[in-house]
């Protein structure tokens, strides 16, 4: 039976490798969103270098939370290679450790950073995304844009009663989609013609209207003006704007069944939030069947020597299931296959795909 101390060096092992690999691309993606950032201050507004680097550095922890299965594959294939160069598992091995038993800690300390990635660092990380949209609102006003939304922003259609309707769109939807910066309005009567155009730095939700800022107005005839403030009337309820505007992936992980149901009670579609609290739910078990794939691919090493091939086929078995989760998510997200089969199979199939490899790598 393996002993508390050699559990607890391999856990340590895993989790120094681990941390290693998020610093590394913390600082990656920092680094390549302050640049892009850079860019687009020397083309566009005049914005402190300050403002730029908080914005890119409030982003980089909700792009890190969805890179932690690729972050426990390699830190677990590290650590299984580093392991195996100082002979340390062969020593392991000769006192009678069987690979079940090192694994142990590796797939514990995978579990316990799982639920804290999905229950601690998930919230964390929407709030700094939150706070980032913010920041890129007050620096570059209607120039700025979540990182999710296509080139040509949030788009609206509101009823407007006796067949008349009003197009809305925004380049920055914020606050559940009751705050929009970078506003235009298109009006049309029962006939499908225009009737104005409004045009407006920021737009804000009031229960029964909108209140558009600094909004200018563009009538049938032509005519412009400018008002500081306009109420616009709106059917739109804040239900339907978050189901509209909102984003399961920018949901904190407390918040996503609360949302799914106000989704639902919209009428819209709420299977993504319960798909993305799913997917949360069953990430300890991705990470575990990530440090699986990882050990087929690197526990081998001192015997095979193949080392070139056996990293490949540990990445590429990574990306495989990968793959399949996010075709899952997608699959669920849009009703084919239940939320809670979606989120949870790809993980269960990889873990008896990967155990069932080591039986054959181990016992033949």
């Amino acid at each position: 039976m393996i002993g508390w101390t050699l559990t607890r060096y391999i856990a340590l092992r895993f989790t120094r490798s681990l941390l290693a690999m998020m610093l590394l691309l913390l600082f990656l993606i920092v680094t390549v969103d302050f640049i892009e950032g850079l860019r687009r201050v020397t083309d566009e507004v005049d914005v402190s270098i300050g403002t730029v680097y908080m914005i890119s550095l409030y982003t980089a922890p909700f792009f890190i939370d969805k890179a932690f299965p690729f972050a426990c594959l390699f830190a677990a294939m590290i650590t299984l290679f580093q392991l195996n160069n100082k002979m340390e598992l062969v020593v392991a091995r000769a006192a009678g450790v069987s690979v079940w038993q090192f694994l142990m800690p590796i797939s514990g300390a995978a579990v316990a950073i799982g639920i804290f990635a999905a229950m601690v660092y998930n919230p964390f990380a929407i709030k700094y995304y939150e706070q980032s949209l913010d920041l890129k609102a007050e620096a570059f006003g209607g120039e700025a844009r979540t990182n999710a939304e296509t080139a040509t922003g949030f788009w609206l259609r509101q009823d407007d009663g006796n067949g008349a309707s009003t197009v809305i769109n925004a380049r920055l939807a914020r606050k559940s989609g009751a705050f929009l910066n970078g506003v235009q309005m298109i009006r049309f009567d029962r006939e499908s013609r225009v009737t104005s155009q409004i045009e407006a730095d920021a737009m804000l939700h009031r229960g029964d209207h909108w209140l558009a800022l600094n909004a200018m107005i563009t009538g049938s005839d032509q005519k412009i003006r400018q008002v500081s403030t306009l109420e616009i009337p709106t059917n739109l309820s804040r239900e339907y704007l978050l189901g509209a505007s909102g984003d399961a992936d920018a949901t904190g992980f407390w918040d996503l069944q609360h949302s799914a149901e106000k989704v639902r009670q919209s009428g819209l579609n709420h299977l993504p939030y319960l798909t993305q609290f799913h997917n949360l739910l069953a990430l300890p078990l991705l990470l575990v069947a990530m440090v699986l794939i990882a050990s087929t691919a690197s526990l081998r090493f001192v015997r095979s020597g193949q080392v070139g091939t056996l990293i490949l086929g540990g990445i590429l078995g990574g990306f495989v299931l990968y793959a399949s989760t996010r075709l899952a998510t997608s699959l669920g997200s849009n009703g084919i296959v239940p939320p809670m089969v979606a989120a949870w199979s790809p993980s269960v199939v990889a873990i008896l795909f990967g155990t069932s490899i080591l039986l054959h790598q181990e016992d033949g």
